[in-house]
């Protein structure tokens, strides 16, 4: 059975005591994304849901919301800055300094690029995401750069056709 109104409420009470509304929300709509979309407790899916409205209700105003974009749209273009830069010192090293300091940079840039573990700017850029409740990215490049590709690739239209 769902969870009731009332002790959706009586939770929401609980996680106040521990956690600011931001970091609420940022949790119930994580726990509803990661885990509320991919069960197949019904339960469990609708009480996830009803917490994650329950403090999207509470956040405050367009003005908020309207500095929040501007932030996330501001941290985008600063994260594409640093990552052409990366690219092009990764390029442009080699030919400006001696073995001994471009060697270690470039290692540091790749590992830093191909590592699993997420990015700062990425986990900054989810945490905005999730106050604004749009969608978590998984990664910089595939969300803003694969995904893009792939989809023009997948949507194109054909060339003319010849005769």
């Amino acid at each position: 059975m769902p969870t009731s109104v009332e002790e959706a409420n009586s939770i929401m009470e609980i996680m106040d005591d521990f956690l600011d509304a931001d970091d609420a929300r940022e949790l119930t709509a994580r726990l509803e994304h990661e885990v509320g979309q991919d069960t197949d407790n019904d339960s469990l899916k609708v009480s996830l849901e009803m917490l994650k409205e329950l403090y999207k209700d509470r956040t405050g105003s367009r003005k908020k919301d309207l500095y929040k974009k501007t932030c996330l749209y501001s941290l985008v273009a600063f994260h594409s800055f640093v990552i052409t830069v990366n690219i092009i010192a990764f390029f442009v090293l080699p030919f400006l300094y001696p073995l001994l300091v471009w060697m270690p940079l470039n290692s540091f840039i790749l590992t830093v690029t191909f590592t699993r573990e997420i990015c700062p700017l990425t986990r900054l850029e989810n945490y905005i995401r999730t106050s604004l409740d749009m969608p978590r990215i998984g990664g910089f490049l595939g969300h803003y750069g694969v995904r893009p590709v792939k989809n023009f690739l997948k949507n194109r239209p054909n060339g003319p056709k010849s005769s």
